[in-house]
């Protein structure tokens, strides 16, 4: 009996060692960029993010995704099964959960960092920096938008936009660029 559990932890030791590379993810690329939203309530900042990695011990190995602000004690963590998957230029690209900052409306201006770990917690990470100077909600003139017959109608300073579709638990569901006159049909969306 106690030959077989040698046997049974040698091949499991084995299989460990060989079963990854021991190699870290890598962040190829990043896509970000600060939205600005008004939920009829509030107006504030949200934090876009698109990630591209690649890691030698295959694609079910990214773990998870940390983005924090700096010193500020503002950390996001997103696991695997929060990750949105797209193709875009026949690369794999993951999208993240939107970031809106704790407090206020503003995110803070500071050096952020994203970290990829893989299931064994080996990581990568890219840091990034919103520009300070961009324009604050309060000095932006926002567009009015109608809904007429399912027609878009833009009333302000924009001839276009991007509409998001949102499912009932408001998780992007898609973005579709308008301009004024744009018709929907039922298949973008339920009114």
């Amino acid at each position: 009996m106690k030959a077989f559990i040698r046997i049974a932890i040698f091949i499991i030791v084995v299989l460990l060692m060989f079963s990854c590379s021991g190699t870290s993810p890598v962040i190829d690329d990043i896509q970000w960029r600060i939205l600005y939203r008004d939920d009829g309530q509030n107006r504030y900042e949200e934090l876009s993010m698109f990630v591209r990695v690649s890691d030698p011990d295959g694609s079910e190995d990214p773990a998870l995704i940390t983005v924090s602000a700096g010193t500020t004690g503002l950390v996001w963590r997103f696991p695997v099964e929060e990750w949105i998957s797209g193709t875009r230029d026949g690369a794999e690209w993951w999208g993240l959960p939107s970031m809106i900052p704790l407090f206020g409306f503003r995110l803070p201006d500071t050096l952020y960092t994203l970290r990829l770990e893989d299931l064994a917690g080996r990581s990568d990470e890219i840091t990034f920096r919103p520009d300070p100077n961009r324009p604050s909600i309060e000095n932006l003139k926002w567009p009015e938008v109608l809904l007429q017959n399912d027609t878009l109608l833009l009333e302000g300073p924009y001839e276009s936009g991007a509409m998001i579709l949102r499912d009932g638990q408001f998780n992007s569901v898609g973005v579709q660029l308008v301009s004024t006159g744009y018709r929907i049909n039922d298949e973008e969306g339920v009114w």
